[in-house]
């Protein structure tokens, strides 16, 4: 036991040296997601709408309609500035060694996974996603959650293609 704790060592690494994610060029996602989200918005609105006018029907106090109508006017409201401002947020890159993806208007994040933590990708698309010509690349890796990876509003042929590239890349690193 003595002999392996001679032949540790764990010597720090210089900060300056290490790469800046930051320098990256990120590559912007399809204009069509935010019409999605758009479209996904304005279903949920009518429907609060009709909730709203069956309210109205059953004659319950108007205060809490108001204030309802209030409260979903300001949700509203924020969610559409939020997803404007978002859109130009949204942005991946793939390097020599990882992903990186990034996201958030008001509260930014970058989540970097390098290609030997990556387990699979899939692409999804929905209805909506079909409607407006785009997919959506899932990346999940390996250790369990908070590293998995969801990139929306990629044009089909290019998520098919990012996801081929990303199964290359993890045959090579395991070969």
């Amino acid at each position: 036991m003595a002999s392996l704790m001679e032949n540790f060592s764990n010597k720090e690494i210089d900060l300056s040296s290490l790469p800046n994610y930051e320098e990256v060029n990120f590559n912007p996602i399809s204009a069509q997601y935010l019409k999605k989200v758009l479209v996904e918005s304005g279903i949920f609105l009518v429907i609060v709408l009709i909730v709203v006018a069956l309210l109205f029907y059953y004659q319950i106090e108007t205060y809490y309609i108001y204030s309802g109508i209030v409260f979903f006017v300001l949700f509203f409201g924020f969610k559409l500035w939020n997803s404007i401002k978002m859109q130009d947020e949204y942005g991946y890159a793939i390097r020599e060694r990882d992903v990186l993806y990034r996201r958030g208007y008001l509260i930014s994040r970058t989540t970097v996974v390098p290609f030997n933590r990556i387990q699979h990708a899939t692409i999804s698309r929905g209805v909506l996603d079909k409607f407006f010509g785009i997919a959506t690349l899932n990346i999940f890796t390996a250790g369990g959650s908070g590293g998995d990876i969801q990139i929306p509003g990629l044009e089909p042929e290019l998520a098919v293609r990012l996801k081929e590239s990303l199964a290359k890349k993890i045959a090579e690193d395991e070969s």
